[in-house]
């Protein structure tokens, strides 16, 4: 079979060990499927900032639920619903992830991240 059909029931994101972040994601498309990218869903809780360094891959979110702050170089981002975010690969590019409360995200990575 050639198509993956992830139904919204069997998406359960699971705890990634981050620190002292809390951080659940799961892959839905990955190398498992041979696919050229990772994508999956993750959610993030109001904790320690989270974060990702964006040396080997790049990144496409898409925003889904409550409100998350991107933090790159200094400079803040407010990433709400229905906002789409591209993060480029970029050596010693490294953005942080936070929520004040929680926030649960659509990514795509190029490419698998892990």
């Amino acid at each position: 079979m050639l198509i993956f059909l992830n139904k919204a029931r069997d998406i359960k994101p699971e705890p990634l060990d981050v620190g002292e972040g809390k951080f659940n994601l799961v892959d839905l498309v990955s190398q498992a499927q041979s696919a050229p990218v990772s994508a999956g869903v993750a959610e993030i809780w109001k904790s320690a900032p989270v974060d990702f360094d964006y040396d080997n891959d790049c990144a496409v979110c898409y925003m889904i639920e409550g409100e998350i702050t991107l933090t790159e170089g200094g400079e803040q981002h407010s990433f709400l619903p229905g906002d789409v975010v591209y993060i480029p690969q970029s050596a010693g590019l490294v953005v942080l992830w936070e929520s004040d409360s929680y926030g649960k995200f659509f990514y795509v990575t190029y490419p698998h991240w892990r």
